[in-house]
């Protein structure tokens, strides 16, 4: 079965605008693929142009899509030993998951379940582990749109603008391919920022500066109460070059921090000692602090923001 995901593909999308984007409250368009980034580890990101005729939304003309389809996260495939899609297996799958209530279960419910067969050495089935990773590819998809709309001050600036999710529009013709896209695949669609990733660039071009912001901004997403556990060089964006604004005048950003799939928004009933415990064993400021220490010879001094008081 041939991945959906390549360049010169067009997907029509419906996206339903974030905070932030002023838009109607659903807008279609058409998109075609310039560019799918490689390698595809858990989710497909693909560099696309808006395709749409006449251009009547205020997107630019080069975004980014994101997609969490179970079907080509390759890297959560390889960790839970199931093979590639086919045509065959996606069949079965949708078979199943038609006739019983178990592709219905929460994340929650099917982490319990998982540990319970685990506990009964229990091999889950294939529909099963593939049920468990359409829930786990939803929940990344529900936990980046919640950190960008907590976090919509940076937007445009330390992180990109998001303009919305979004869902593929499946063209009636297409309908008996099998290298359509699923209606049922989440998506998100961002600002394309043209740069460097940090662990691309130079050591020269680390400069103490750059690497301070870098912990800044992961400091103010603890600030905004938000703890993410994908904190790494590779999703920091050193654009290339400024920006220009609607207005004409220049704006520069010194980095730009991507990817909140694996972040989390504090939770409602989650006090200050077991906050500052999950800040503290995560560390994320540690996690690009050190890094860059280790990297360019920084001199990263820690604030100790999450210091858990050792007991008496």
């Amino acid at each position: 079965m041939r991945c959906p995901y390549y360049t010169g593909a067009e997907y029509h999308l419906q996206i339903t605008p974030g905070a932030g984007f002023p838009a109607p409250a659903i807008i279609n368009v058409k998109v075609r693929v310039l560019e799918v980034f490689e390698p595809i580890t858990i989710s497909p990101v693909l560099k696309v142009a808006l395709a749409t005729e006449p251009l009547s939304t205020d997107l630019p003309p080069v975004l980014v899509l994101k997609v969490y389809d179970r079907r080509y996260a390759k890297d959560l495939r390889a960790f839970y030993d199931i093979p590639d899609p086919s045509a065959e297996t996606e069949e079965a799958f949708r078979t199943w998951a038609s006739s019983g209530p178990g592709s219905q279960r929460t994340l929650d419910e099917w982490e319990r379940k998982r540990r319970a067969d685990d506990e009964l050495d229990i091999e889950p089935s294939t529909e099963e582990t593939e049920a468990y990773l359409a829930a786990l590819l939803a929940s990344y998809h529900e936990n980046e749109v919640h950190i960008y709309e907590r976090m919509v001050s940076m937007q445009g600036n330390e992180i990109p603008r998001f303009f919305g999710r979004t869902r593929f529009i499946i063209e009636t013709d297409k309908a008996q391919s099998d290298e359509i896209t699923d209606a049922e695949v989440p998506g998100i669609l961002v600002e394309y920022v043209e740069g460097t990733r940090l662990d691309n660039l130079s050591i020269d071009a680390l400069s103490p500066a750059l690497c301070q912001k870098c912990v800044d901004i992961v400091l103010a997403f603890g600030d905004r109460g938000v703890l993410n556990r994908d904190v790494r060089l590779e999703n920091f964006i050193v654009p290339s070059s400024p920006e220009v604004s609607t207005s004409g005048s220049e704006i520069r950003r010194d980095v730009v921090m991507i990817d909140f799939a694996q972040a989390r928004l504090r939770g409602e009933d989650e006090d200050d000692e077991r906050w500052k415990g999950e800040k503290w064993s995560t560390d994320e400021e540690g996690a690009i602090g050190y890094v860059l220490q280790k990297k360019c010879g920084w001199d990263y001094k820690p604030t100790f923001r999450y210091l858990v008081p050792a007991e008496d």
